[in-house]
């Protein structure tokens, strides 16, 4: 999977989103950084190729994720690892933008 395959699934998904305050492109970003920091990393470590429709399925899993908590049954760790992952990166996102927002008051 190349970066830009990636960037474009996101931007795809970005699309349906009519909404593109700094905020929601804050987050894609995270996505997207998130996203080929484990690809690269799957493949160095394991030598694992995460493909395109690895991540295009997990991200339909996102929303319920973060909303329940239940990771995924599945026959492999990409999505649950991946999941946990954009979970983590985003908490720290939204650290983030509360620690800027009291830092300016």
């Amino acid at each position: 999977m190349e970066d830009n395959d990636i960037e474009r699934l996101f931007a795809n998904v970005a699309q349906g989103s009519m909404d593109q305050r700094a905020e929601v492109r804050d987050v894609f970003a995270v996505l997207v950084r998130t996203t080929l920091q484990y690809r690269d990393d799957m493949l160095e470590s394991k030598g694992l190729i995460i493909t395109v429709e690895d991540v295009r399925v997990t991200l339909e899993c996102l929303v319920p994720f973060l909303e329940t908590g239940q990771l995924p049954e599945t026959a492999d760790n990409i999505k649950p690892d991946l999941l946990k992952m954009w979970k983590d990166a985003l908490g720290r996102l939204e650290n983030s933008h509360r620690d800027s927002i009291l830092n300016r008051h």
